[in-house]
């Protein structure tokens, strides 16, 4: 069984091999155009990073500021503890206000 096509369908289809054959053939000039060779920014690509970890090695950030960290008193850090593990804590129900009939 032959499906029957038109000609505007067999236009179409020509037409959409032709734009797939332009894309592959554009790709592939793509692709040759590479040496291999790395250029000026894939040849320097990490140095700076290097170079820093490298600097941090030989004067870390630390040891220049000579000022000591600075946080909570102990009393206070205690309580703001004690209230954030209480916010995790089981919370009971609360019993109606109004107990017309027969509550319990």
């Amino acid at each position: 069984m032959k499906p029957n096509i038109n000609a505007q369908q067999k236009q179409g289809f020509r037409v959409m091999q032709g734009v797939l054959l332009g894309l592959a053939l554009l790709w592939l000039a793509g692709c040759a155009y590479g040496d291999g060779r790395p250029r000026a920014m894939e040849a320097d690509f990490g140095r700076a990073v290097t170079e820093n970890r490298l600097e941090m090695i030989v004067t870390p950030p630390d040891a220049v500021d000579p000022k000591p960290a600075v946080g909570l008193a102990p009393q206070a850090a205690q309580n703001s503890q004690a209230k954030y593990d209480k916010s995790f804590s089981e919370k009971e129900k609360p019993s109606p206000i109004l107990q017309l009939i027969g509550g319990q």
